[in-house]
């Protein structure tokens, strides 16, 4: 059964690893404060079958922001935020993540993936159809560098 991503939710705690479904959101297993201390911070991300009917559902859009400051609205330019600081406690800027739904000219995104490195250039996912989202998750807060990557359907 084909699926695309409709929802994303982030997961924090104090103690490592998370459950495979957080209010219906299947869980993705990297640890995002992996080496950085910290809590431990996990993505969910929500499935639905593919229909014409709900591509306006779908993410098409996902982005990662960092901040100097804790944010407490969502920034300009995305419909979707979690206001999760997924540095929690590791110190280093505020990242959040960011997404938009439906928009027409985009595929929807069916798949998110981490890479966890201890540098930059050793960061790559093989595959030509993934694409980084060029924002280190843990940036400032020194250790190993975690990128996203995402498919396309």
């Amino acid at each position: 059964m084909a699926t695309w991503i409709t929802d994303f939710k982030v997961y924090t705690s104090n103690d490592r690893g998370c459950p495979d479904f957080f209010y219906g959101h299947e869980m993705h297993l990297q640890d995002l404060n992996e080496s950085h201390g910290g809590k431990y911070i996990y993505i969910g991300r929500k499935r639905e079958r593919i229909t014409s009917e709900n591509h306006k559902d779908a993410v098409t859009s996902l982005g990662f922001l960092a901040f100097s400051n804790k944010q407490s609205e969502k920034p300009v330019g995305w419909e979707f935020w979690d206001d999760n600081d997924l540095n929690e406690g590791a110190g280093g800027k505020y990242i959040y993540m960011v997404w938009n739904k439906g928009e027409k000219w985009l595929n929807p995104i069916v798949e998110i993936d981490f890479r966890v490195s201890e540098n930059r250039e050793n960061c790559e996912k093989k595959g030509v159809s993934w694409i980084r989202i060029n924002q280190n998750l843990c940036e400032g807060s020194n250790g190993n560098y975690i990128y996203c990557y995402y498919f396309r359907g």
